[in-house]
């Protein structure tokens, strides 16, 4: 997982805004897939990941009472979103819970929800979907069936390599 997670930092680091958002936003799905695989639908998937690894991080206790900046829900409505259709506004998807609109921000912002509409950092907002993934997997490190779908997730080859016996690509 660490190829998917250093990739969004890269992205961050050089202010590549979109592409860490983009990604950041899939790692769910890929590691829902690993975690759930018996789930069919991707999206019950990804919102079982999301509860398991990234509803805490969404939480906070204001005066006393407990906000819910970001559900699973709404997340999977933001990815379909911005995936699908290139928009940070969810009020078309079918699964939105309690953000009908996201505003992502390089400034020093985050987590500021004002009536229904969500403003991240990007930065941050795609760090703590990295440190969520980098902890669940972990966590699964002794599961061997886990471990076996990761090493069939794509790998860039970035050096020679040999695709078959006595055949050298690079």
């Amino acid at each position: 997982m660490d190829r998917f997670t250093s990739a969004v930092r890269k992205n961050i680091e050089s202010k590549n805004w979109y592409g860490a958002l983009f990604l950041a936003l899939t790692m769910p799905d890929i590691c829902g897939k690993l975690a759930y695989p018996e789930i069919e639908f991707a999206g019950q998937r990804y919102k079982k990941w999301f509860d398991a690894n990234l509803a805490e991080v969404n939480k906070a206790n204001i005066m006393g009472n407990e906000v819910v900046f970001l559900t699973a829900t709404d997340c999977w409505a933001l990815r379909c979103s911005l995936l699908h259709q290139g928009t940070d506004n969810i009020t078309d998807q079918r699964a939105q819970e309690i953000i009908s609109k996201f505003e992502f921000t390089t400034m020093g912002m985050h987590r500021i929800k004002i009536n229904s509409v969500l403003t991240l950092n990007v930065a941050s907002f795609c760090e703590e979907i990295c440190q969520s993934v980098e902890n669940w997997f972990n966590s699964v490190s002794d599961d061997t069936d886990i471990q076996e779908s990761i090493s069939k997730i794509i790998s860039i080859k970035t050096e020679p390599f040999s695709p078959i016996p006595g055949v050298q690509m690079g």
